[in-house]
């Protein structure tokens, strides 16, 4: 007789489980979201629907119930990758390939934006950070800003991906 609560009970072992078809999937989630123009602005929610993605899956797909923990790292490193393949298309292909005029009168229009709401400190931090030589430091921070959002996103989204899909056993 077979008792269902002794198959929860059941701690299965990961290195059976693949997490690659997971991990691609929501890959192509995150990457595909992130080129959508309001992803960016809407809190970069595209890496968060990501790791959710890749810890739902697995569990899912595996019918097993993995950790937080587990579901976090899956997460952070899907967002991550997706950020990695919508980056060079959606940022520093088009950044770096901006004229020097293009990049000036952005950032004239940023500062007078900022000018505009009564924040002229904004605006010289503005004119010492966005001169035109600097379109590649611009790039590589953008990068790195991208990157610590899609982890962090990332991992929450698979911690909670994780925590909702209980499918099963334990994983170890």
């Amino acid at each position: 007789m077979n008792d269902p609560m002794n198959a929860e009970d059941e701690i299965v072992d990961l290195d059976t489980c693949s997490k690659r078809k997971s991990i691609l999937i929501a890959v192509a989630i995150t990457a595909v979201l992130g080129f959508v123009p309001y992803s960016y602005p809407l809190l970069c929610g595209h890496f968060f629907l990501g790791g959710f993605a890749a810890a739902g899956h697995f569990a899912k797909l595996h019918r097993i119930t993995i950790s937080f923990g587990r579901g976090a790292k899956m997460g952070s490193l899907s967002a991550f990758l997706g950020m990695a393949v919508a980056f060079p298309i959606v940022f520093a292909f088009p950044l770096l390939n901006t004229s020097e005029e293009a990049w000036q009168e952005m950032a004239d229009s940023l500062s007078q934006s900022f000018y505009e709401r009564g924040q002229p400190e904004a605006v010289e931090v503005i004119q010492k950070a966005l001169p035109p030589e600097n379109i590649g430091f611009v790039v590589f921070s953008l990068f790195i800003l991208l990157s610590v959002f899609a982890v962090l996103l990332g991992a929450l989204g698979g911690g909670l991906g994780a925590s909702l899909f209980k499918k099963g056993p334990q994983a170890l």
